[in-house]
């Protein structure tokens, strides 16, 4: 479980921290694009000050060759400046791209750790859109937001201060118009930040809607509900339309604004001098040098403060991004695995201690506090064969998800040999279980694929022994012309072949506990037939917990198990 709560800020300061020389690089790539851009200013001085307006008050100008330096020197400072925005840009990407790598890998992590009622409660859609739009407006925050806004912060102070020190009065002017900036930027920050958090949240139900109704297409077909989930689709792209053209509202006025507040600033200081003209000397003891380069710094304090809007629209999606990434990373997690329970520990016998033992076991889901089961208690002995019944809706999947430790008890315990099954590493269960599902749930790859997950411990002759065992070897054989590396399709196969390829998977890794949930359902009498011929070789010697009434007489269980109202009532 998370003792500490999972912070952005706290996050970021680890990564600067650890990555310190990245670190180092930025904070002197963003200093360096800072200082640069204050150059062109004082070489502007520099040359009307003293170079040009002493040769004019001389009669004579500087020549040519002097003037071709003067100019080389003037847009040298630009080049410098190009040159140190190049180094900026460039260490924002390497440095953005790396901080939010991590940050994807820490929540991969995260899912891992994830309770199950998590993805019960959350559509499929949501998970990639916390991990691909989320994650992206947080990198917006930092690289076209955070990162930018320390940059203009850096040359608006930058400005202000060049400006005092050429004339502590224009410093002083402009001081004052900062906290009107400030207020209108406010202003626009909160409307923006509002209708970004609107915005995104229709995005996610957007990216969750279409995801579901892909899952479940054909069902949607079937009983003609394709207007009902148009219908709702529609419903959130107009939510989506009017929240984007609040934002778009916010951002086209904010531009403007500046831009109005900056040409009566420069007119009125340019009025005001000019009006006062006298020789080489202005008013407030300006020079002609001296006031072209605030003319130029106080032209480029506005870009800064006008890019501050552009940042914080980023920094609004990155913030809404932050309160669902921090969210997610913060869902309460499994209990700790015990890593010295192996599969091996596990099924050691212990005398007088059942196989399996649902003590005095509640459960309820996290959404609910209806109790699925009230105080369950019952043992299952080794090698039992056990048919669970009872109403759709009783608990019987769920009482399969606690076995198999993917849902935890609210109370009591669900114990294997005396262990707690929660505590179990999830590596281990291979080993202890096997479950096959009502429907057979392909993966991408090779029918090798479909057997052994991917996991490059079971050997081929597993595979095949687990095919033979399941009576599908010889089709492969004779229809698969590549065998164990054919690429899946699941046309390929019947129905029933798919659920026969169900248990060859389930069985790959000979676990000693076999659970069945309903896989005779929707099977013809034939395919049938087949399935208990293949369920009889494979639960010899092995435990078995089955979900199916209808195949309860021809299994011949040992025991049948109802489940009702939270209890488990023996029937035989």
């Amino acid at each position: 479980m998370n003792k500490r709560p999972f912070k952005t800020s706290r996050f970021i300061s680890s990564f600067a921290r650890h990555h310190w020389g990245l670190s180092l690089l930025l904070i002197l790539a963003i200093l360096g694009t800072s200082l640069s851009g204050l150059l062109p200013a004082f070489a502007l001085r520099y040359i009307i000050d003293q170079e040009i307006q002493p040769a004019l008050n001389a009669g004579t100008l500087p020549e040519t060759g002097r003037l071709i330096g003067l100019s080389l020197l003037f847009y040298g400072c630009y080049f410098l400046e190009g040159l140190f925005t190049i180094f900026e840009n460039f260490m924002i990407d390497v440095y953005g791209e790396k901080l939010i790598h991590e940050l994807r890998y820490l929540m991969l992590e995260k899912s891992a750790r994830l309770r199950l009622s998590y993805f019960s409660k959350h559509g499929s859609g949501e998970m990639s859109s916390r991990l691909t739009d989320d994650v992206y407006a947080i990198e917006l925050l930092f690289s076209e937001g955070l990162v930018s806004l320390l940059v203009s912060l850096a040359k608006i102070i930058g400005i202000w201060v060049s400006i005092f020190v050429f004339n502590w009065v224009l410093g002083l002017l402009l001081f004052a118009v900062v906290p009107l900036i400030a207020l209108i930027t406010h202003l626009f920050r909160k409307g923006m930040l509002k209708a970004q958090i609107a915005n995104r949240k229709v995005l996610n139900e957007e990216s969750n809607h279409f995801a579901e109704t892909i899952d479940n297409l054909r069902l949607l077909k079937d009983l003609g509900k394709e207007p009902y989930r148009e219908s709702n689709f529609k419903g959130l792209l107009g939510r989506a339309y009017q929240s984007q053209n609040k934002t778009a509202l916010f951002d086209s006025f904010y531009s403007p604004t500046i831009d109005f507040i900056k040409a009566i600033v420069i007119a009125l200081l340019t009025l005001v001098v000019a009006y006062s003209y006298n020789n080489s000397t202005l008013v407030l003891g300006l020079s002609i040098g001296t006031f072209a380069a605030s003319i130029d710094l106080i032209s480029s304090i506005f870009a800064p403060i006008q890019a501050i809007g552009e940042e914080l629209q980023s920094m609004q999606e990155g913030v809404s991004g932050i309160y669902r990434v921090e969210s997610f990373l913060n869902e309460e997690e499994i209990s700790p695995k015990d890593s010295a329970l192996t599969a091996g520990k596990v099924l050691t016998p212990k005398a007088g201690t059942p196989l399996l033992r649902f003590e005095d076991l509640s459960f309820h889901y996290d959404d609910g506090t209806e109790l699925i089961f009230d105080h369950l208690s019952f043992d299952l002995p080794a090698k039992q064969q056990v048919c669970v019944i009872g109403r759709t809706g009783a608990g019987k999947t769920t009482l399969f998800r606690l076995t198999l430790g993917l849902l935890e008890p609210t109370g009591g315990a669900l114990l294997l040999n005396g262990n707690p099954v929660q505590a179990i590493p999830d590596t281990e269960k291979r080993q202890i279980f096997g479950y096959v599902e009502q429907g057979f749930k392909p993966v991408p790859g090779t029918l090798r694929d479909q057997v052994t997950l991917g996991d490059p411990t079971i050997s081929e002759e597993a595979v095949k022994a687990a095919l033979s065992e399941s009576f599908l070897f010889d089709y492969v054989k004779v229809h698969l012309p590549n065998g164990l590396d054919t690429p899946f399709h699941s046309d390929d196969f019947s129905r029933g072949q798919l659920q026969l390829l169900g248990l060859a998977r389930a069985i790959v890794t000979d676990p000693s506990i076999l659970l069945l949930d309903e896989i005779s359902a929707n099977l013809d009498s034939a395919t049938e037939q087949q399935v208990i011929q293949a369920i009889t070789r494979a639960r010899q010697s092995r435990t078995v917990l089955s979900i199916s009434h209808r195949l309860s007489d021809q299994l011949g269980f040992n025991q049948i198990i109802e489940v009702e109202n939270g209890h488990a009532i023996a029937k035989q």
